[in-house]
């Protein structure tokens, strides 16, 4: 079984293993941050129920506080659970220094977009993206990353084995699922090859236009001048300022424009981190579920082609195609968003697969042509409406998204374009207070 949480725009998966010892229990990221819903305690309390508090694994696939705000939110009932193992993306192995390196240069970028975008109190749409992303990136609601990694790593009753992989390791099983179940780490990129699958979007090959930017600057400044460089205005004359009518006018106008500069690094930022997304491909009674976390281009192009690539994608290896094709089961990247799932791997997956797709509107807060990342009458509008209704009809109408659920007590109403199915649930799906469930017949 998979059940899947709704938080708001977070991941939070609790899969099911029967065993002959009985169920055995993984959990896949818990966090939520943009339109919170306030009912991840809840959601938590009920994965305390259903577990009795004991987990045979942990997987936090990267450090967005949308995956993992719940751990620190939630502190105080993580500390009474026991936990065999943590898998964590080995993008953030305190033990590797150019790893850590990368994750304090995320997080100190990050900061001063944050900073930069405070002080240029600009309210519109954009500028209000890049801060969510800044905040996503640090965990500023309901408690920092750092501390939900504590938790993760140091928080729980006992002290688990904490393992961080990445592609082609070989991940050591929990004792009390060996046996059970198998398990293969298919992203990130091996560490040396991590530049090279860095990018984080492909316009030809995904449901978007791509972002202009990829990867994470080595440094950040917005002064129209460098400071090295000193001059005033008088050292110049009047009509080095032209077409502005003063030298004090071009400046204001250069400082307006700095926010977009912080929405490109931003959106750097959110791109490294999810590519950074630990990709795992479980089989367990010949089932096999592909949960992806928030991975983005390069990561997928790690091993759907074994390469880089940019523009027009080579056909899929016929070990990514294997692969595809076998997913009975299969967790949609990046809550819906036009930068996950390449168009590729849409036709590829197994016709009549599963899909859980844990996303939301932000409805009825938002317009019906709203969301909380986009407009659906844009091309980044999230979720993507063309990848759902692809999905749809690859998985036969055996899609299901977490928005579709309605929430009485914490005032969640069902995404608009869903309410038309929220009375029936495909075949196999079951439905609780805060949670939608899939049972493998």
């Amino acid at each position: 079984m998979v059940r899947m949480y709704r938080v708001g725009f977070g991941d939070f998966f609790l899969i099911t293993v029967p065993t002959s010892g009985g169920p055995q229990y993984i959990l896949i990221d818990c966090g939520v941050h943009a339109g919170n819903l306030g009912s991840i305690g809840a959601c938590v309390e009920d994965l305390a129920e259903t577990t009795k508090r004991k987990l045979a694994l942990v997987i936090v696939t990267h450090k967005h506080a949308d995956h993992i705000s719940g751990f620190a939110s939630q502190a105080d009932v993580f500390k009474t659970f026991e936990v065999e193992s943590v898998w964590i993306t080995n993008r953030l192995d305190p033990d590797n220094p150019q790893a850590l390196a990368l994750d304090k240069k995320v997080s100190a970028l990050a900061t001063q977009v944050r900073l930069q975008l405070q002080l240029a109190a600009r309210a519109d749409e954009v500028a209000a993206q890049a801060m969510d992303m800044a905040e996503n990136a640090l965990g500023v609601a309901g408690g920092s990353n750092e501390r939900a990694m504590q938790v993760v790593t140091k928080g729980f009753a006992n002290e688990p084995v904490v393992s961080y992989y990445e592609a082609g390791d070989e991940p050591a099983l929990p004792k009390s699922l060996e046996g059970v179940l198998k398990a293969r780490i298919l992203g990130p990129a091996p560490k040396g090859l991590a530049a090279q699958f860095s990018a984080s979007d492909n316009k030809v090959e995904q449901y978007l236009d791509a972002s202009e930017r990829n990867g994470v600057p080595d440094t950040l400044s917005f002064d129209p001048f460098e400071r090295r460089w000193p001059a005033s205005a008088k050292d110049y004359p009047q009509s080095a300022f032209k077409p502005w009518a003063s030298p004090g006018e071009m400046e204001e106008l250069l400082h307006k424009v700095q926010p977009d500069a912080l929405a490109a690094a931003a959106a750097s930022i959110d791109g490294t981190l999810n590519n950074q997304s630990l990709v795992v491909l479980f089989t367990c009674k010949r089932k096999n579920l592909l949960f992806v976390g928030d991975a983005q281009w390069g990561n997928w192009a790690y091993w759907l082609y074994g390469k880089a690539v940019a523009g027009q994608a080579p056909g899929l290896t016929a070990e990514a195609r294997s692969i595809l094709a076998s997913v009975d089961f299969y967790k949609v990247g990046h809550h819906g968003s036009t930068n996950s799932t390449p168009i590729p791997v849409v036709g590829a997956l197994k016709y009549c697969c599963v899909g859980m797709c844990s996303t939301d509107t932000g409805y009825p807060k938002k317009k019906v042509d709203e969301r909380l990342y986009g407009k659906i009458s844009k091309k980044t509008e999230v979720p993507r409406i063309l990848l759902m209704e692809e999905l749809q009809k690859q998985t036969n109408k055996q899609l299901v998204r977490s928005d579709w659920l309605r929430m009485t007590m914490f005032n969640a109403e069902p995404a608009p374009e869903a309410l038309a199915q929220m009375d029936v649930l495909p075949p196999d799906f079951v439905q609780g207070p805060t949670w939608i469930e899939y049972v493998f017949p």
